[in-house]
C-alpha cells in the first residue's frame, strides 16, 4: 500500500505550479512543492545590493534554485517581453509569496486557476506589506498564516484556510518569521490539492473588520522614550535586523539589540549606570541587554560601559 504522503505525491502529478517568491519566508513552501514534482518554473526578484558593503546579493529562494537546479526567472519589469517568456510555462497555476513586488493583473490572469497567496496574519487583520512586525509592534499574542486567492485589490481575495500561531512575549521579527514561514508550508500541504481538484470553497473576507499595516521606513527605528516600556520593548522585537531601533546619546548613534522591561522609575531617555544600562521611558524602564553603537559590533552592557566612559553622563535623545 502507498503511504498517505506518496499517494498525495502522486495525486499532484496531473498538476503544474509556478511559484512567486524572493526571501527567506518563501523557501519552505518552494521546499514543499519540490517535494511533489510539480514545480514548472520560480519567478523569484533580480540580484540586489545589500548589508553594509552594498554588496551584490542573490534572493534566497534563487540560491535554492540555483542548489536544485529549478528554473527560473528573475525579470527587472514585469513587461510585455516578460510574458512571453512566461507563456513558455504555462498551463500552470500560479503560488506567490512573498515576491516583493505587485503582480499585475493581466499577468495574475495567466494562472490556470486563480493565483493563491500565503500571507502572514489572521486576514482580514494586517492587510498590506509588513503584517510580522505590526503583529510584534502592536503587542499582538497571536497571529495566523491564510491561504488566499488573489484578487485586484491587496489582500483581500477569499481565504482557503488559515493556522494560527502564538506570539511569544520576547520573541523578534526573526524568530517570528522563522515559524509562520514553516506553517505556510504547512497549509500548503493541508489545502493545496483539494485546491487544485476544485474541493475547496473559498470563503469571503469580512471587509468591516479589515485592518492595514504600512510600509517598514528608516526612521520608524528611532526611539521615543516617550513612549512606554512595552511599547520600545516591542519595537525592538519587531524591527530586528531592519530597520533596528536607535536613539542619539550626545553625538553617538547607538542601536538598541536586545532589552528587557524592568521596574524602574526614571525619566524618559534618563539612564541609570552601573553594571547595567537602564533608561527611562514613560512607564516603567528598559534594561539594555544587547547594543551596537554606530559602525561597531554588537555588545552586551558591561562592554559598552567599559568602552565609552564620557558618555555615561548623558541622556539619551
Amino acid at each position: 500500500m502507498l503511504s498517505k504522503k506518496r499517494l498525495m505525491a502522486n495525486n499532484f502529478k496531473s498538476h503544474k505550479i509556478i511559484f512567486w517568491g524572493t526571501p527567506e519566508f518563501a523557501v519552505p513552501a518552494l521546499k514543499f512543492l519540490l517535494k511533489l514534482g510539480i514545480i514548472q518554473l520560480v519567478i523569484t526578484q533580480p540580484d540586489r545590493p545589500a548589508g553594509r558593503g552594498q554588496k551584490i546579493a542573490v534572493s534566497p529562494v534563487k540560491k535554492y534554485c540555483l542548489e536544485n537546479n529549478l528554473k527560473f526567472l528573475e525579470p527587472d519589469n514585469l513587461d510585455d517581453k516578460f510574458i512571453l517568456a512566461l507563456q513558455k510555462y504555462l498551463p500552470a497555476t500560479f503560488v506567490v509569496v512573498a515576491y516583493g513586488k505587485i503582480i499585475p493583473q493581466n499577468i495574475l490572469d495567466l494562472s490556470a486557476l486563480p493565483a493563491i497567496n500565503i500571507h502572514p496574519s489572521k486576514l482580514p487583520q494586517l492587510r498590506g506589506p509588513s503584517p510580522i512586525q505590526t503583529a510584534i509592534l502592536r503587542g499582538f499574542e497571536s497571529t495566523a498564516v491564510s491561504l488566499m486567492q488573489l484578487d485586484k485589490k491587496m489582500d483581500h481575495g477569499p481565504i482557503l484556510g488559515q493556522i494560527e500561531a502564538k506570539i511569544w512575549p520576547n520573541e523578534g521579527y526573526l524568530a517570528l518569521a522563522g515559524r509562520l514561514s514553516q506553517l505556510g508550508a504547512q497549509i500548503l500541504e493541508m489545502k493545496l490539492l483539494d485546491y487544485l481538484n476544485g474541493q475547496l470553497n473559498p470563503l469571503s473576507q469580512d471587509d468591516s473588520q479589515a485592518t492595514y499595516c504600512q510600509l517598514i521606513k528608516k526612521e520608524n527605528g528611532k526611539i521615543d522614550w516617550h513612549k512606554s516600556a512595552r511599547e520600545i520593548h516591542n519595537q525592538i522585537r519587531a524591527y530586528q535586523p531592519w530597520p533596528s531601533t536607535f536613539a542619539k546619546l550626545g553625538d553617538l548613534t547607538v542601536k538598541i539589540i536586545k532589552a528587557e522591561i524592568v521596574d524602574k522609575d526614571l525619566a524618559p531617555g534618563e539612564i541609570l549606570f552601573g553594571r547595567e544600562i537602564i533608561i527611562g521611558t514613560a512607564s516603567a524602564a528598559l534594561k539594555i541587554l544587547e547594543l551596537q553603537p554606530k559602525d561597531k559590533k554588537i555588545m552586551s552592557a558591561t562592554e559598552f560601559i567599559r568602552g565609552y566612559q564620557k558618555y555615561l553622563s548623558l541622556k539619551f535623545d
